[in-house]
């Protein structure tokens, strides 16, 4: 007789229906989010100056949940191997620095050419030197959980709960008045919905990791710091203006980001990937780190 596995033992091989690996994944987010506010026990009335001691801990959290999955049930992050895609990842912060430069034709921001230059120039440096902290989420954003969400939901469902984790991840910071600003709460959201499906399509075609760590930390370092209304220090803006309008919290980025991922998510449907291309993704998905 042919021996067949158990329904407990099929679900635990397969990663699209053990739910044990998303129940042990944000138990260790959470758990590694709180410890590290309760250890560093920052002072929320400093506003901004309150994130700096927590931030690199709360960015690895992704991962520590990930790890764990990894170590107590069975779970997987693919990892796959940097490739073409990562080129992509410097179209969002390009469009965002044109549709800026026009709306400062308009009058509605400043460009500082002198700092603009050599921003745009240094702009593959800065991301690299930003994806040493976003690699802290992507690996487990994108490394994890996008992969086991693929396997269980559509493009769109695996987005929409992605965006969702993705946008509670950050509005506690928000309403304590660490990060960001309420005011800008809108625009911010819109600009996760857009990264989740831009990094989204790249995760899937790439069948890797990277790219996403790579467009986080372009966003990071461009977006945040030189494209916002303030500078990453005051001096060195790229643009002066409306923190409304500029910033990661800016209605110019949210929107922008928005089209990047609606127009990707749009190319990425309609032009399935090829047999070939389906080949790769499997076989990098096959080689996971496990404990």
């Amino acid at each position: 007789m042919r021996h067949r596995s158990s329904p407990r033992a099929v679900r635990r091989d397969d990663p699209a229906l053990d739910t044990r690996r998303l129940v042990v994944f944000f138990a260790g987010l959470v758990i590694t989010y709180l410890g590290v506010i309760a250890v560093a026990r920052p002072d929320w009335s400093q506003g901004e100056d309150a994130l700096k001691p927590i931030a690199v801990g709360i960015m690895f959290a992704p991962t520590v949940g990930a790890l764990a999955a990894v170590l107590l049930a069975q779970g997987r992050i693919v990892l796959g191997r940097p490739n073409r895609w990562l080129l992509a990842a410097f179209v969002p912060v390009l469009v965002i620095f044109v549709a800026t430069l026009l709306v400062g034709v308009s009058g509605g921001v400043d460009l500082h050419l002198g700092n603009a230059l050599p921003a745009l120039l240094l702009t593959p440096v800065f991301a690299v030197v930003g994806s040493l902290t976003a690699v802290g989420e992507e690996l487990g954003w994108r490394g994890f959980l996008w992969p086991l969400l693929r396997r269980r939901s559509t493009f769109w469902v695996s987005s929409a709960f992605l965006f969702v984790v993705w946008w509670a991840y950050h509005a506690p910071l928000v309403f304590l008045g660490v990060y960001g600003s309420l005011g800008g709460l809108p625009a911010f959201t819109l600009a996760v919905a857009g990264f989740v499906l831009f990094v989204g399509v790249l995760t899937d075609r790439s069948a890797s990791v990277w790219p996403s760590v790579l467009t986080h930390g372009a966003w990071n370092a461009m977006v945040i710091k030189h494209f916002s209304a303030t500078g990453s220090d005051g001096s060195h803006e790229t643009f002066t203006g409306s923190s409304s309008l500029l910033g990661e919290f800016g209605w110019i980025a949210a929107l922008c980001m928005l089209a990047c991922g609606l127009a990707a998510a749009r190319w990425h449907l309609q032009h399935p990937m090829t047999t070939h291309e389906a080949a790769i993704t499997t076989t990098t998905s096959s080689a996971t780190t496990e404990a």
